[in-house]
């Protein structure tokens, strides 16, 4: 799957021994999985294990880095509007090559669009 998933879904059988993990993406493409009570809590551990080192991660670089380090340098970025839900899709791209998703809906888009207009200086146009 290349895209950004937007929606998970989980559906556990009947009699509790499998279930139905289905990953959809921002073009709406489907990846489907079906797994066993030992691979789903496999997964369940895996998705912990990765969410205890973002956390350990994000702490050490809060500790080690000045707050201005905290920011992103936005070099070029991109959107498009989600036909499905009316929310805009996109991402941030910095300097150094890392790409930020973004997923929002128009109202704090307009609000963003009308802060960054409102701190920018005048520009004389002649």
């Amino acid at each position: 799957m290349d895209g950004s998933v937007v929606n998970f879904q989980l559906g556990i059988s009947a009699d509790g021994t499998n279930c139905m993990i289905v990953f959809v993406d921002e073009e709406q493409r489907m990846t489907t999985c079906s797994v066993n009570f030992i691979e789903f809590n496999q997964f369940i551990t895996s998705l912990s294990q990765a969410a205890g080192e973002m956390a350990r991660r994000r702490t050490d670089f809060l500790e080690d880095e000045p707050a201005s380090a905290l920011a992103l340098n936005v070099s070029s970025a991109a959107f498009k509007l989600c036909a499905h839900d009316g929310y805009l899709l996109g991402a941030l791209a910095s300097d150094a090559g890392e790409v930020v998703g973004i997923r929002m809906c128009p109202d704090v888009a307009n609000q963003m669009t009308r802060a960054m207009l409102l701190t920018l200086p005048a520009m004389s146009t002649s």
